[in-house]
């Protein structure tokens, strides 16, 4: 996982994740006219959830929660991309390999090896639980049709696996400063996904 977070698109899952884990309101009452108050006893859906990017995450603390709503269309590209990590950080704490595809675009790097490792944690009971993540910037460098590239720059404290009771598996990676990444997002089937993406000392991913 060299020079990659969790959330960054060039985590190497798979072999990642084998390194780490071997490396060791309710109702409301109203008064009828010329009757006794009433109480409504049924039941209200809660909020959608949200993820404050901007302030450090504490590990393990969007697991079990309402996922974040998915914002995916129109043209505020950044607005777009943080609701797309918001998504990928949430389902990190939340593993789903179905729900992958709603972030990357299938048969891409990006959400094939994701896919591969998610349904490995599922089926050991295991999630990601990182420390620290925050989200410092997000830029368009460019913007097409059909294809968006972003700068995004964030930090991360330190990166680990944890058990179905919150107990770390194997080490835990450290993250020193901030790293800033490329992104590629394309649009398809209703809605922007990211598609490509590296390290900003790798070569420019090209549109």
């Amino acid at each position: 996982m060299s020079g990659c977070s969790s959330q960054s698109l060039t985590r190497c899952l798979a072999v990642a994740l084998l390194g780490v884990l071997v490396a060791c309101s309710g109702g409301s009452g109203g008064n009828q006219r010329g009757g006794s108050p009433k109480t409504s006893s049924a039941p209200t859906t809660a909020p959608p959830s949200t993820i404050d990017l901007s302030k450090p995450i504490p590990g393990g603390s969007l697991h079990g929660t309402p996922r974040p709503p998915l914002e995916n269309t129109g043209t505020d590209y950044v607005a777009i991309t943080r609701s797309l990590i918001a998504n990928l950080r949430w389902i990190s704490e939340n593993p789903d390999p179905s729900l992958i595809s709603d972030v990357f675009v299938p048969g891409t790097p990006g959400h094939d090896e994701r896919a591969a490792a998610y349904r490995y944690l599922v089926d050991n009971g295991y999630r990601w639980a990182d420390e620290g993540y925050r989200l410092l910037s997000v830029d368009v460098v460019d913007a097409r049709p059909d294809v968006v590239s972003v700068s995004v720059t964030q930090e991360l404290a330190f990166e680990r696996v944890v058990d179905a009771e919150g107990n770390q598996v194997g080490q835990i990676r450290s993250h020193s400063g901030p790293q800033t990444l490329n992104y590629v997002l394309a649009f398809g089937d209703g809605g922007w996904r990211i598609a490509g993406g590296n390290a900003a000392n790798d070569p420019v991913v090209q549109l």
